[in-house]
């Protein structure tokens, strides 16, 4: 077994790894939470030293002009995808929370470093509330999206979600509520289940 140095990567949270085919793609929310920035090299270690491409910038107004955090890249139908919640200011909402919301980037090219990135807007759920941490996958010939997000009727900060989807931007039918926090390790300060992964095994 390898053993990697940790930190892997210095000042990057929520990071993301992605393989296609012979290279790695890495992508995390970067100290300023002001961009996107990709990583590529043909090995993991190989992405330590690899130069970060920005590929998009947060405006300076807007839905998505703060806190840009959690980004995800997927690769779905030869089309380029970065998944992120960002949010309109930094004030906590009358929750006392975050008003984060999950946000989408397309790219058509073949290179995603060099690739122009289209914004594809807000992916809309049925409670307009704090999101974020959006994954998607492939299963049984549908897309599916898992994320998390704060429901107006259960206590806490959090619950996880699964969705089929549309499109890579637009979610089919209503969603279904996988878990929530309740157990003591998932309340120990906050209420909180966030950060769903998803483990592929055997296809």
């Amino acid at each position: 077994m390898t053993n990697w140095p940790n930190p892997f990567i210095e000042q990057r949270a929520d990071p993301f790894i992605l393989r296609d085919g012979s290279d790695y793609y890495f992508i995390a929310s970067v100290p300023e939470y002001d961009r996107l920035e990709i990583r590529r090299a043909d090995s993991l270690e190989g992405l330590r030293a690899a130069d970060p491409v920005v590929v998009w910038r947060k405006p300076k107004t807007g839905p998505m002009s703060e806190l840009i955090w959690a980004p995800e890249i997927h690769r779905i139908n030869g089309k380029w995808y970065i998944y992120f919640a960002a949010a309109h200011t930094r004030t906590l909402d009358k929750l006392n929370m975050f008003q984060h919301r999950m946000f989408a980037l397309e790219c058509a090219d073949a290179d995603p470093l060099t690739g122009v990135w289209t914004e594809k807007g807000q992916i809309k759920t049925p409670f307009d509330t704090f999101a974020l941490d959006a994954t998607t996958f492939y299963h049984q010939g549908k897309q599916w999206y898992l994320w998390a997000q704060k429901a107006p009727d259960i206590a806490g900060n959090s619950n996880i979600y699964l969705a089929e989807l549309e499109n890579p931007w637009t979610l089919k039918g209503e969603p279904v509520r996988l878990s929530k926090p309740e157990y003591d390790w998932e309340c120990r300060g906050f209420w909180v289940n966030e950060g769903p992964a998803v483990l592929a095994h055997g296809g």
